[in-house]
């Protein structure tokens, strides 16, 4: 309750409105002036504020010189603002201060601009002129001046919610000015500032001290009945019933107070009540009914008597007692209490009686459809509520829905919500809920309950960290408290199940021993011992654990043998006999795998029915596999497709066997295994694997189109893959996606299609950017760039890989590419900085050896040849590239434009590899440039011998072509003629079956010539024809030279007429020819003809 008292007239202004302000000056003053301010004044007087206005402001426009001009414009705004006009009264009043600078009403006009402000409702406007009054008033002359200022700020901060701000303002009065007119009220004020800042206990002390320190006070009443209201807020029932009992005893004789008498009383009837003082309770209603008639409070007393029997069990009566209050007062703002009364009776006794949630439900929506009843989101709450208790989740939630977000209930709607989820099993929507409510209200009581369930269904989602994260908190905020319905053991095991399946195995093992230590005597133990068992299993993953986790698996069965557990705890020894094969030596792997082996076959044997011995078959199968022993897997694996017909492993067994047929390299048969897999379980989750396994038989079968749409089906049809593989055992969840999209892109290179390969590489990095093929994928689009000659893009890709990858396998290669890219763009003295970055990182690998081999390549391309042949050298001599580097370090000594050139050296270094390397490509390439060394030395006897070791010891050679050619040439250099003849003959007689054609055509010529040199003019002549006529068409030009030589050698041997017809032929094949002859070749054409010509016309003439 606000107190509102403006002492609107300073001490100046009292002087003025009482006439007292022209006795002085009456002698300065003309007699009209004076009557019309006396006139204007006396409307005031009167209340005539209207008229006094009007006048006020005739006066200053016609004495606008006058010395009273101010303190008419002051009565102006006075006038306005008793007429509520305050825009204009704050208009005159400013008017005053901007006119009258130094008048002496200045901050009466100020004060008065505040106050207009402050009855508008402005009160941030107030605030401020309230500020500027006290700082232009004068402590001591205007002491009520600032009290009521600084009181009137406190008003105006009250009046914005800024209670702790007015507090500080009504704290200002009560200390400093506590004799002040408005110390009571600000002590009234600062009192109902507590109580709306629902700080119950203060506001009752201070409102008893303004009853005490001002009985007389006109607020001493209401301050009474708030001070035990205050008491009632805090729920101290006894105080409050005390002190509403010494209200009604004290003033229900007083006049126009009976409205607060009936309130007492009622608030008393409620104290009874929580009090459980129900008879008290109930007489007290029953007086107010009877002496309230039918007033708001007989409605308001009837429903409480509903509410007393129904505290009471008394439910038909209670009904009936509701029922009055819609019959008799059904205009009433209780009718919709009543109604609601009336369905929770019956929602009461739905705890006993379900069907009776319907009548209950039925009930709730009268008073939830009521829109303008504060009831609604209760009534709305509690159909929700009916709803969930009968299981129909879904029409739950929708009324729980519907309650509104500022309610009360809303946090209790949205726990419900989530409750309903989670029975529903939509364990997303469950925690949507869940965090949601914990975000919107992190003060609700029910926090641990929302916890607890958001633990579970963040399990049931399988976010185990999530789940466990949840239950931390839980015991969190749980401290020593005790709950019914969410126990601390349970909240224990849920949160190790958590962490067993989040693998935190070691936080499994203490949250397990927590349990087992806190609650020895909890249902959930022998689980909790089970747990540290398979947590010590899967914890370090070393044959010690395995070896400890089998030790305490057989502890267990020593202690508990019922046949659940007893088979749990074997199949667990057999497991950890299973993975520990896999640490172990092969020997000792073999004799474990046996062990699991047995132990599961045992298992099976005495626990035909059990719940694992379909899985225990499976794994037998699995450590056949491991054994090698594939077909005995494949008859395991069928045995447990027709042995456990409901299995949820038969999936995994038909896929095993098709992986079984892949290991024994029968691809055909896989597929059809993994085909069948997909047929017989199309929901698997084995489905991703039995696809990828179709998609590698195919890829092994060379199949690349078949394999590029099972590869995509991969990674098309199963966007958020992740799937366990390797060995049972020592599983580890891995996503199938990347390693299809790569062979996808390996498929198309296979295909040839390298801009579609490029694509596919590209997705495995925008993809899967951190998966182990992303690497390759890179090395593969770069070489792909490289395989359509785009050598830049190619270095860049190599480059990336290099920057993203630097720990990647593919590293030393990566490196050489960039190296073969400067060499290709001739920037040598890069390239060689490029390759000496992989001999110092990578050592003596065969890469590093590859690099060396080319930083010899690469000083021989920029001239320095002793760098060249050093670097040739150290290339390790046990490298595949060991032949090739000796074989081009001998060539750069045979190499002319080396200053440095040395025959000698160049044969020894060529020979010496043939002899470190006789099964190398290098070896008869190296003896073919040995013997060019010997031709060039003239030891042409020596470049014979080499050259007949080539075509005896690597005569499939190319260099066993050449080395035919140069045999032929050594022999005719040594004028051995008939040596020649036969080695030129080997090759015409061989033709271009199985030599060069231009080899042919220069070993024809050679013959011919030697032929001639031998004396065999007839038969050089027949050789030259030879190459006339059958290398016309290859070579127009060398079958003329080949025609006038051939009628050269006849002309020798005498032959002219057949020398004749040679030279013509030679002419007309001129004829047929030099029209599309280029003019470089012009010249030899028309001296051929020229010559042909001539020696055509002399044998005419001869044998004419």
């Amino acid at each position: 309750m606000y107190i509102y008292r403006l002492y609107s007239t300073s001490s100046f202004l009292w002087l003025i409105l009482h006439g007292i302000f022209f006795s002085l000056p009456l002698i300065t003053v003309e007699a009209g002036e004076r009557e019309d301010y006396t006139f204007a004044y006396k409307l005031f007087q009167k209340k005539a504020y209207m008229v006094a206005k009007d006048q006020f402001e005739f006066f200053i426009q016609k004495y606008p010189q006058s010395e009273n001009a101010d303190d008419a414009r002051l009565l102006v705004g006075e006038s306005a603002l008793n007429l509520e006009q305050y825009d204009l009264a704050v208009q005159h009043f400013k008017k005053l201060t901007v006119e009258y600078p130094n008048s002496p009403l200045r901050l009466d006009a100020v004060r008065g601009v505040a106050t207009a402000w402050f009855r508008q409702g402005r009160y941030e406007e107030a605030i401020k002129g309230y500020q500027q009054v006290l700082e232009g008033a004068v402590e001591d002359a205007e002491l009520d001046v600032i009290t009521e200022a600084i009181y009137l700020t406190g008003e105006s901060y009250e009046k914005l919610g800024l209670y702790q701000k007015a507090s500080e303002y009504y704290d200002q009065i009560l200390l400093d000015y506590p004799d002040s007119k408005q110390a009571a009220d600000a002590l009234y004020s600062r009192s109902w500032v507590s109580y709306r800042l629902k700080r119950y206990q203060r506001a009752h002390d201070q409102l008893q001290t303004f009853v005490d320190q001002y009985p007389d006070h006109y607020a001493v009443i209401e301050a009474t009945y708030r001070a035990a209201e205050s008491l009632f807020q805090i729920y101290n029932w006894p105080k409050a019933q005390s002190e509403f009992q010494q209200f009604i005893d004290t003033y229900h004789d007083q006049d126009g107070r009976q409205q607060y008498i009936v309130d007492a009383r009622f608030r008393l009837g409620e104290c009874y009540f929580q009090q459980k003082m129900m008879s008290e309770a109930k007489d007290t209603f029953n007086y107010l009914l009877h002496e309230s008639q039918k007033s708001a409070v007989s409605a308001e007393a009837q429903y409480w008597i509903g509410e007393i029997l129904a505290e009471e069990k008394k439910f038909s009566e209670a009904i009936h007692e509701y029922q009055k209050v819609n019959q008799l007062y059904p205009d009433s703002p209780v009718v919709d209490n009543a109604q609601y009364g009336i369905a929770m009776v019956y929602f009461v006794q739905g705890e006993q009686n379900p069907k009776v949630y319907l009548q209950a439900r039925e009930a709730f929506k009268i008073v939830a459809d009521n829109s303008k009843s504060e009831l609604n989101d209760a009534a709305r709450f509690r159909m929700g509520e009916c709803f969930r208790f009968s299981r129909e989740f879904n029409s739950a939630i929708l009324n729980y829905n519907k309650v509104r977000s500022d309610s009360p209930y809303a946090d209790d709607a949205s726990y419900q919500i989530a409750i309903s989820y989670f029975e529903l099993r939509d364990y997303a929507s469950t925690i949507s809920t869940i965090n949601g409510l914990l975000k919107s209200t992190p003060d609700t009581e029910l926090e641990p309950y929302a916890l607890y369930h958001l633990g579970l269904a963040y399990f049931n989602s399988r976010q185990y960290p999530e789940s466990a994260s949840a239950f931390d908190r839980y015991f969190n905020i749980l401290a020593d408290r005790q709950l019914s319905t969410t126990p601390a053991d349970e909240a224990l095991y849920w949160k190790a199940r958590a962490l067993f399946e989040a693998e935190d195995f070691g936080n499994t093992i203490a949250t397990c021993n927590t349990l087992i230590q806190r609650y020895p005597d909890s249902q959930f133990r022998t689980q909790a011992e089970f747990f540290v068992a398979e947590s010590t299993y899967w914890n370090e993953g070393s044959k010690a654990s395995y070896q400890s986790a089998r030790q305490k698996y057989q502890d267990l069965l020593k202690k508990d043998t019922t046949d659940e557990w007893a088979e749990k705890y074997r199949f667990g020894i057999g497991w950890t006999y299973f993975s520990e094969a896999m640490l172990s030596s092969p020997k000792e792997r073999n004799q474990l795998y046996q062990q699991a082996i047995q132990t599961w076959q045992k298992m099976i044997q005495r626990y035909p029915s059990g719940k694992f011995v379909d899985q225990a078959q499976y794994h037998v199968g699995v450590a056949q596999s491991n054994l090698r022993r594939y077909q005995s897997a494949i008859t395991t694996f069928e045995t447990v497709l027709q042995t456990y017909q409901g299995s949820n492993w038969r999936d995994d067994a038909q896929y095993q066997i098709g992986w079984a047929y892949y290991k024994l390299e029968r691809y055909n048969d896989a597929a059809v295994a993994f085909q069948k897999q997909l047929r017989s379980f199309p929901a698997s989750r084995l489905e991703p694997k039995a696809v990828f396994g179709i998609a590698n038989a195919y890829f092994k079968l060379g199949n690349y189109t078949s394999a590029i749409t099972e590869y995509q089906r991969v990674v098309e049809k199963f966007p958020n893959l992740k799937v366990k593989t390797g060995q049972p055992g020592a599983e580890k969840v891995v996503d199938l996606r990347p390693e299809a999209q790569y062979y996808v892109a390996e498929s198309y290179v296979n295909l040839q299609n390298y801009q579609k390969a490029i694509q596919a590489y590209q997705k495995v990095i925008q993809h899967y950017p951190k998966s182990s093929w992303a690497d390759d994928a890179q090395y593969g689009i770069a070489t792909a760039y490289e395989d359509l000659g785009e050598e830049k893009k190619a270095l860049e890709t190599y480059r990336r890989l290099i920057k993203s990858y630097p720990l990647s396998a593919l590293a030393p290669d990566v490196q050489i590419h960039i190296g073969r890219f400067y060499f290709s763009e001739k920037n040598y003295s890069r390239a060689i900085s490029e390759f000496q970055k992989v001999i110092e990182q990578y050592g003596r690998s065969e890469t590093a050896s590859l690099a060396q081999y080319h930083i010899g390549k690469s000083y021989l391309e920029i001239g320095s040849f002793r760098q060249a042949i050093a670097a040739f050298q150290k290339v390790a001599p046990e490298s595949e590239l060991a032949a090739t580097a000796r074989c081009d370090a001998g060539h750069i000594w045979y190499n002319k434009n080396n200053p440095g050139r040395n025959l000698e050296n160049a044969i020894k270094t060529f020979l010496d590899l043939v002899k470190k390397y006789p099964r190398s490509n290098d070896a008869p390439r190296a003896l073919l440039l040995a013997g060019n060394c010997y031709q060039e030395l003239l030891e042409w006897q020596k470049a014979a011998d080499i050259y007949q070791q080539i075509l005896n010891q690597y005569n499939n050679s190319e260099q066993a072509k050449i080395a035919q050619l140069l045999l032929g040439h050594a022999y005719r250099s040594q004028k051995k003629y008939s040596s020649a003849i036969t080695a030129y003959t080997v090759i015409r007689d061989g033709g271009t079956d199985r030599y060069p054609v231009e080899m042919v055509i220069d070993a024809e010529l050679r013959l011919a010539e030697t032929l001639a040199l031998s004396g065999q003019y007839y038969e050089s002549g027949s050789t030259y024809l030879r190459v006339r006529h059958l290398r016309e068409q290859h070579n127009p030009l060398t079958a003329l030279h080949a025609a006038v030589r051939a009628a050269d050698a006849y002309a020798k041997a005498g032959k002219n007429f057949l020398a004749k017809d040679t030279y013509e032929d030679a002419i007309n094949l001129y004829q047929t020819y030099i029209s599309s002859v280029t003019p470089k070749q012009k010249k030899d054409w028309d001296q051929l003809h020229q010559y042909a010509d001539g020696k055509y016309q002399e044998l005419l003439r001869k044998t004419q």
